[in-house]
């Protein structure tokens, strides 16, 4: 059931406030044992929520989330509650205010029953820190959900919250949902304030740079159901007076009558030599929506897009280019990284691996930094390359990862898999994760759907066609 339906049955009274969100809690309660997504209960502030709303129901019907519970990824503030990003060096961190989204939607009504585990810092595509633990896939716990939103995406999939908000620096959100069998969107750049988190907290928010940052990184959904993704979005969108980037001139109303004149440019092979070539069950399964979306009158057209290479390395650069923020500033004041390492070796660590690994990566890479001008030269070069195919009525269909859920850990052998997402941040332009099948191990199958920028009524509109024919979400036998 999505958050609209949940929605509507309150507000016609078929069921209680109490009886959407107690039933979800015992649901995440159950799946949670085995997952460790949610790190962050708040299960009994919930349910005393659920009856207030039941008692003034009547005064607060017009609501569009009122009664629905859902989610939230511990990097994003939450007033009174921890927002450690997973990290020891902020383990005493609690948020002095709510992130815009997240006020936004308990303004419309929505009922927080938990935040979610993420990757340290959010900044790799598994979910694990040293704060919380690992989490799980809700399809097999010896796989990963997928990172940074990883606890997001596995509660979502297990049943326990209709939608979830993560969030996305190169993939966060797309690469659990699609690990994990849901529906996940970034949204295109000025459309959903970052304030409330990196580079918009209170650690970097001060620094000029802290502005251009933001325009890469992204607050989205992530839903069991993809009709939920517009509505959602049309509430934390638009302007807060924080978050400078923001306009407000998106249309969330927006949705496609027919396939009819839509140009669907495919892309099945890999996109960097540094990448793994996509797994055959992952081809199979574009090709397969192509023909799909080829017989609701869309047009395929099969095409290879060289210059998205140099967008998948420009995504390293996003922070680099930017002057006073480093990883270092913003992980650990400039601790001895040589000192970090030791502490690991003597199983005392405070730092996961791959926090190490892209800190002494971001130090190497300093040394030969492209420098703002440079960067902006070269982004606006491939998004002008870009618009020659992307426009109001036309998106791209590929990989949103090359492969289904990993075991935990493989992503130190395979680190750069995310770039196939992270590209779209760079470009800020709008993507979705879609899940479309299962492979013979059980495992979702999800491809990505990327649109022209401000269009992102485009790939949502194509997800809700494919999850009427196809299927979409479908709850993990283990949750």
């Amino acid at each position: 059931m999505s958050a609209i339906e949940i929605s509507r049955l309150i507000a016609s009274r078929q069921i209680s406030v109490y009886e959407a969100v107690s039933s979800h809690i015992d649901q995440a309660q159950r799946a949670n044992a085995n997952i460790n997504a949610i790190i962050g209960p708040r299960y009994d502030e919930a349910l005393a929520q659920a009856k207030e709303f039941d008692r003034v129901a009547t005064i607060a019907r017009d609501q569009p989330l009122f009664g629905v519970p859902f989610t939230v990824k511990e990097s994003i503030a939450v007033q009174g509650l921890p927002n450690t990003y997973g990290s020891y060096y902020r383990r005493t961190d609690i948020a002095n205010k709510h992130a815009t989204a997240v006020e936004r939607l308990l303004n419309a009504g929505a009922i927080l029953i938990g935040q979610t585990n993420l990757s340290e810092l959010a900044l790799w595509p598994e979910c694990a820190n040293v704060i919380y633990g690992k989490t799980s896939n809700p399809y097999s716990p010896g796989h990963t959900s997928g990172g940074s939103s990883g606890g997001d995406a596995a509660i979502v999939s297990a049943g326990g919250v209709p939608f979830a908000l993560g969030t996305d620096g190169g993939g966060s959100v797309r690469i659990p949902a699609a690990h994990c069998g849901v529906f996940g969107h970034k949204p295109s750049s000025k459309f959903v304030p970052m304030s409330g988190h990196f580079p918009l907290d209170r650690y970097c928010s001060q620094y000029p740079s802290s502005q251009f940052i933001a325009r890469f990184f992204s607050m989205g959904p992530l839903c069991r159901k993809a009709e939920d993704l517009l509505p959602l979005l049309k509430i934390i969108s638009g302007p807060d007076g924080i978050d400078k980037n923001i306009n407000s001139n998106f249309d969330c109303n927006q949705q496609l009558d027919s396939l009819k004149g839509i140009k669907v440019y495919l892309l099945a092979d890999k996109l960097h030599p540094l990448l793994k070539s996509v797994a055959p069950n992952v081809e199979q399964n574009l090709r397969s929506v192509a023909s799909v979306l080829e017989k609701e009158g869309a047009e395929i057209i099969p095409c290879h897009l060289p210059f998205l290479a140099d967008a998948c390395e420009l995504w390293f650069d996003i922070v680099l280019t930017a002057q006073n923020i480093t990883l270092s500033s913003a992980v650990n004041e400039d601790r001895s990284l040589i000192a970090e390492m030791l502490y690991m070796i003597s199983g005392k660590k405070r730092m996961m691996l791959s926090t190490l690994l892209l800190l002494f990566t971001e130090k190497i890479a300093t040394l030969n930094k492209k420098s703002y001008v440079q960067f902006l030269y070269i982004k606006n070069k491939i998004s002008l390359q870009l618009n020659a195919y992307l426009d109001d009525k036309s998106v791209l269909l590929l990989p949103t990862y090359p492969t289904t859920a990993t075991k935990h850990n493989r992503s130190y052998i395979s680190p750069f898999e995310f770039l196939y997402s992270a590209l779209f941040n760079v470009l800020e332009l709008p993507a979705t994760s879609i899940p479309v099948s299962f492979s013979t191990d059980n495992f979702p199958v999800s491809i990505q759907i990327a649109g022209a920028h401000g269009c992102d009524h485009l790939p949502i509109s194509l997800a809700c066609y494919l999850e009427k024919i196809l299927g979409g979400w479908k709850l993990p036998t283990m949750a």
